[in-house]
């Protein structure tokens, strides 16, 4: 009996001290936790901000390339003007140009937009051929050539021994020129692949109604509807070095669509590299008029690529 009772009052003594280590187990087991917890936080916290950090960084490093991209487009219009002021000197179709300071570099290629057919004011067989080159069929191509002349103002004046008439006076049509080279996916019937397919033929700021035919993309001098054989074989040899220029304008001088002028819109290709590595490109169509208040136009501009690293 003595032993029971003695039994009974350690098992006593016991249960309140295991209840207490019991208690202690559970607030260290939820201590651990919670400590699991925070650091899953700070890995979280350290993974946004090394996010954000990367994407400052990718930021000032887009807003220095613009910035040295506006510093090739002033080069580029320096050496345009530079080339028009000398009078004894032909001034070129395509030009070249590099800047380098110490926030990056930036080169830049210049084309004349006379390189291009002017979807404003080109005469039908450059417009027909650019269409025939962007895929369209011989049909199709007349047809879409004729709704982009459409979209151009009569001549409202009378022709050379036409009597106008009082009664019935001639109503000029409404001119709808194209604004950008985009606007050619709006023209009727015009499919979104050919759209697609011009734009590395046209331009709408040349202003002139030929261009350079011994420049043209060789994919358009095959679709000139009325090109002779001999110019384009003419084009060819001249490209590799075989006849000279001289010979080459003899070719092109019964060409009524090739011009000598050179359009006062130029199509910049700018490459800037960065310190950090960043690398974009952009294009640019600038207008350079030497009776212009102001340096230079920007009439079109776009970011073609960029490489962070």
């Amino acid at each position: 009996m003595d032993r029971q009772l003695r039994t009974e009052e350690r098992h006593r003594a016991w249960l309140p001290r295991s209840r207490s280590a019991s208690r202690r187990g559970a607030i260290l087991v939820g201590v651990l936790w919670v400590m699991v917890f925070v650091a899953f936080l700070a890995v979280v916290l350290r993974l946004h901000m090394s996010s954000v950090v990367i994407n400052v960084r990718v930021t000032e490093d887009k807003a220095a390339a613009r910035m040295l991209a506006d510093a090739g487009l002033a080069l580029a219009a320096g050496l345009v003007r530079a080339g028009a002021s000398d009078e004894n000197t032909t001034m070129p179709d395509t030009l070249t140009g590099s800047l380098e300071t110490r926030s990056g570099s930036v080169s830049l290629i210049l084309k004349n937009e006379a390189m291009r057919v002017d979807l404003n004011t080109a005469q039908k067989p450059l417009i027909t051929g650019v269409l025939r080159a962007a895929g369209a069929s011989n049909g199709l191509s007349d047809k879409l050539s004729d709704e982009i002349l459409e979209r151009r103002p009569d001549d409202t004046d009378p022709k050379e021994g036409e009597n106008p008439s009082p009664t019935a006076p001639r109503q000029p049509k409404e001119a709808h020129p194209f604004r950008s080279v985009h606007e050619i996916a709006l023209v009727r019937d015009m499919p979104e692949d050919v759209a697609v397919g011009m734009d590395r033929f046209v331009t709408v700021s040349s202003g002139l109604e030929g261009m350079r035919i011994e420049n043209a993309d060789p994919a358009l001098l095959e679709k000139i509807p009325g090109l002779p054989r001999s110019v384009v074989q003419a084009i060819a040899r001249y490209r590799e070095g075989r006849i000279d220029g001289t010979e080459l304008r003899q070719f092109l001088s019964d060409i009524e669509y090739n011009t000598a002028d050179l359009a006062p819109s130029w199509r910049v290709d700018l490459s800037v590299e960065l310190p950090s590595g960043h690398r974009e490109a952009y294009e640019a169509t600038i207008m350079v008029a030497t009776e212009d208040e102001l340096p230079y136009r920007v009439l079109d501009w776009r970011r073609l690529a960029d490489d962070a690293k």
